[in-house]
């Protein structure tokens, strides 16, 4: 009788210690913060400096480090840098390198921070990540996406940074009809709006997921969610919409600026035929 009531205490204390584990698994939640250095990375230098910690996969636009138990880092080369349970030394030290001379507080750079909790479904809400476990592919899918948001964020700014530019001078223009603006000043503001542009196909492929997520259920199911929650597709749309905007603008400025030189030159020309008539009249009349 003894024994069959120590059994029965050993297999309830089995039963708590599992459940006491498995509520302190849904209970952590861990910090996941993403920073764009709104310059591109150079991948090899990385992979030197970063000898101490695991490197679990690798391709040519990104790497993906374990630095312990559920705690990853994640460079991407356009840019983008994403931490999962890291301490705040270690966030601090590899931004500092990534940024290296154009180092910049943490503060001021584009940032997307996000809370991951443990549990039986998956979901994607404003600010937290809600997942089964933890692993490599999971780690990957979430910050493949937070870099993509939070490079999405630079363009977003200079974006709007371009378009305020064009503002100004589409008032001036509704005011007096006119703007001040030289041919090399609407020159660079063209060059800067094609290069934004060129970098954004180039740089930041926003239809990118991780391989694993076409054969797997519940990472395509994540990545549909954080793409869903990020606004991923819809922001690079209104991205690519207000850069036709500012195109647009531009161009009508350059036509403007060239109907005007063009105006100065006929006026320069005519004025030359009337010298040349004035002086052949002169001439004859000497």
């Amino acid at each position: 009788m003894k024994k069959i009531i120590a059994m029965m205490i050993a297999h309830h204390l089995i039963n708590y210690q599992s459940l006491k584990v498995t509520t302190t698994i849904i209970k952590m939640r861990l910090e996941t913060i993403a920073y764009h250095l709104e310059k591109r990375i150079l991948l090899s230098t990385v992979r030197k400096q970063f000898k101490s910690f695991n490197l679990v996969k690798r391709e040519h636009s990104f790497l993906l480090y374990k630095t312990e138990n559920n705690s990853y880092i994640y460079v991407k080369d356009y840019g983008s840098v994403v931490f999962i349970n890291c301490e705040d030394v270690i966030i601090n030290e590899v931004v500092n390198f990534l940024a290296g001379k154009e180092t910049a507080t943490l503060s001021q750079l584009p940032s997307e921070k996000y809370s991951i909790s443990f549990s039986d479904t998956i979901e994607v809400d404003f600010g937290s990540i809600q997942i089964k476990e933890l692993n490599d592919d999971v780690a990957h899918t979430i910050m493949l996406n937070l870099a993509q948001s939070v490079a999405l964020m630079n363009y977003v700014n200079k974006t709007s940074d371009l378009h305020d530019k064009t503002l100004v001078y589409s008032k001036q223009l509704e005011r007096t009809g006119n703007f001040k603006l030289s041919k090399v000043q609407m020159r660079k503001f063209i060059g800067k709006t094609l290069n934004l542009k060129n970098n954004i196909a180039e740089n930041l492929f926003v239809f990118d997921s991780p391989d694993v997520a076409w054969n797997n259920k519940d990472l395509s199911d994540l990545d549909y969610k954080l793409k869903d929650e990020l606004d991923i597709i819809k922001r690079h749309q209104g991205i690519e919409n207000s850069l036709n905007v500012i195109k647009e603008n531009l161009d009508l400025f350059n036509d403007i600026l060239q109907h005007r030189y063009s105006s100065m030159l006929e006026w320069i020309i005519i004025i030359l035929i009337l010298f040349e008539v004035v002086q052949v009249i002169i001439e004859k009349l000497i």
